[in-house]
């Protein structure tokens, strides 16, 4: 049992081993449709580097991202079970991810797999589950969720 609950813990356990390629080092852009209704902007604009020691810097939206990582996020039973993704981008923002619709939150959580030579996933961020209240509360409390991202590499990465 101990052995089983072992290989589902959440992919922190793979961080330690370097899982970057050289194809994926660069700048990668894309857009992922915004998916919560209190939200009137639709699309999100991600920049992002990702570098050989595994650092994530850019700009998910407005914000900047700050202390990224790119880490695995599964490991070979989440993979044959098709639970998670491969990889996953966390970090922290600084300053709000919809500027003109003052959203902010102050963490970001990226899970992406790599198909076809782009970063597939989407994107989330700290918040509550669920706000019962009104939209105002909505946008300063609530997760915020985007779907349907493509990341694809920049023509001027190395």
């Amino acid at each position: 049992m101990a052995v089983f609950a072992t290989l589902l813990v959440p992919g922190n356990l793979y961080a330690a081993e370097n899982i970057i390629t050289p194809a994926m080092v660069g700048h990668w852009e894309g857009n992922a449709r915004i998916i919560v209704s209190w939200c009137h902007q639709k699309n999100l604009s991600v920049a992002v580097d990702i570098h050989a020691d595994g650092s994530v810097s850019g700009k998910i939206g407005d914000a900047i991202l700050i202390g990224g990582r790119f880490d695995a996020n599964r490991g070979w039973l989440g993979r044959k079970l098709n639970l998670a993704t491969d990889y996953i981008i966390t970090g922290k923002l600084d300053g709000a991810i919809v500027a003109a619709e003052g959203i902010a939150r102050d963490k970001i959580y990226i899970p992406l797999n790599l198909k076809d030579n782009a970063f597939v996933g989407g994107i989330n961020t700290s918040g509550s589950l669920c706000v019962l209240s009104s939209e105002k509360t909505m946008k300063e409390k609530m997760g915020f969720n985007a779907r349907s991202l493509k990341l694809i590499r920049s023509k001027s990465s190395p």
